[in-house]
């Protein structure tokens, strides 16, 4: 009797035994893999800290939105406008940034109030990371009502030496333009930080091998590729070509 109540323990305490070991093996896979993670996001910040010390200062646009802007939108004029544009930038592109910074305020004031001509942004983030972040923050900053601030501001701030992207667009400096701009920081940080438009900023980019943009800006009007910077009297032109019996 001794010998058969005594047998069956001892495997019992051996799987006990293996059963602690495996736990204690666990535990310490996942308090390394919290420690290794933490020390990955501790690196990534201070690698942003130290890059945004060595970028130029931001600066924020000073432009209004358009008055007739399409509330929490990326567009101008009404719907059923007779004359309808579509601009596909990208945030890191050297021509977007000339065309918004000359042209684009007086694009606005000459079409805006007459209620013929609606203009769209839509996004071609074919520079990477940095466009797809810029991309993403613009979204973000729709969400209060501010696309048009960002969007001016995100070209003011765009990486003027190539490669530079990720870094003039990091996640920090996207944070201190939306406070520049008084954005509610917690919201705009945690539809950033959270990747809310990254599946839509990824649908534009396919969008743009759909129709066929190829460069930016593109401007698509009453259905016609214009893949070039026009000025305000180019784009006047334009619409006499496409809309003749709109006066302008």
């Amino acid at each position: 009797m001794a010998t058969r109540q005594t047998t069956p323990a001892r495997p019992k305490r051996q799987r006990r035994s293996q059963q602690r070991i495996i736990w204690t093996f666990g535990l310490g896979v996942l308090i390394f893999v919290l420690l290794i993670t933490s020390l990955a996001t501790i690196g990534r910040n201070t690698t942003e800290q130290r890059n945004a010390r060595s970028l130029a200062p931001i600066v924020v646009s000073t432009h209004m939105s358009p008055p007739n802007a399409e509330p929490n939108g990326r567009a101008w004029g009404p719907t059923d406008a007779p004359i309808q544009v579509i601009e596909y930038v990208d945030y890191e592109c050297e021509s977007c940034g000339y065309f918004a910074r000359t042209y684009e305020a007086e694009v606005i004031e000459a079409f805006a109030a007459t209620g013929k001509v609606r203009f769209e942004i839509r996004n071609a983030p074919f520079h990477g990371e940095g466009s797809r972040n810029a991309a993403a923050a613009a979204y973000c900053a729709a969400e209060q009502n501010a696309f048009w601030p960002m969007h001016d501001s995100l070209f003011l701030n765009q990486p003027v030496i190539e490669g530079t992207g990720a870094e003039v667009f990091s996640m920090m400096r996207l944070n201190e333009i939306a406070a520049q701009l008084e954005l509610d920081t917690t919201a705009f940080g945690q539809c950033l930080s959270t990747g809310t438009y990254d599946a839509q900023v990824a649908a534009d980019y396919a969008e743009t091998g759909r129709i066929g943009v190829t460069g930016t800006p593109s401007f698509v009007i009453n259905g016609r590729m214009y893949p070039a910077v026009l000025s305000t009297d180019d784009l006047r032109e334009i619409f006499r070509q496409v809309a003749p019996d709109v006066d302008l």
